[in-house]
């Protein structure tokens, strides 16, 4: 039988038995050469990775996945957004500012404010600018409960000059942010 088999399909056995070779030789190719090298490859990957988790740990920072990363990200942003008022809140932060200076025995007689949309944001900036003069107890009272506030303002820029008998001139510029709402600029 294995006579008349052989005879009759010498062909397809020959090509049975070369496609049999080849596939040991191939496997023995990667069973020896290219396993090795993504093993190797990923005792290299798992080394990196716990190094970096080490120098994370030592930071004082866990190891945070992508999805962990965009959930702080959303709930920062919510809380953002909570912060931050309505632009009609602008007169509650001038009358905020007055009484602030006021409870610091200071007088604010005008503040300049100029604002800009934001781009890619429902935010307006408002850029606020003003001057107060008074001893330097009571600037620096009016600072601190400027640093207090709830709202978020930004010092952008303070200086001091003397200004004669009356004490020191305080020259603020400072920055704050309100939804657009429905206000268009």
């Amino acid at each position: 039988m294995v006579e008349l088999l052989w005879k009759s399909q010498r062909g397809l056995l020959l090509l049975l038995g070369t496609l049999l070779v080849l596939n040991l030789l191939l496997f023995t190719v990667l069973e020896q050469w290219i396993v090795l090298q993504v093993a190797e490859q990923e005792s290299r990957f798992l080394q990196k990775q716990t190094e970096v988790r080490q120098l994370m740990r030592k930071q004082g920072r866990a190891a945070i996945t992508p999805e962990q990363l965009y959930l702080l990200a959303s709930q920062d942003t919510i809380k953002f957004q909570q912060a931050v008022p309505d632009y009609q809140e602008f007169t509650g932060l001038i009358e905020e500012l007055l009484i602030l200076s006021n409870r610091a025995h200071l007088d604010i007689t005008r503040i300049g404010y100029s604002s800009e949309k934001l781009k890619k944001s429902p935010l307006l900036k408002f850029s606020l600018n003003f001057n107060v003069v008074g001893d330097y107890e009571q600037l620096k009272k009016f600072i601190h409960s400027l640093e207090q506030s709830i709202r978020l303002i930004t010092i952008k820029q303070i200086s001091l000059q003397g200004a004669n008998d009356d004490g020191v001139n305080l020259r603020l510029s400072l920055e704050t942010f309100f939804r657009t709402g429905s206000r268009e600029l």
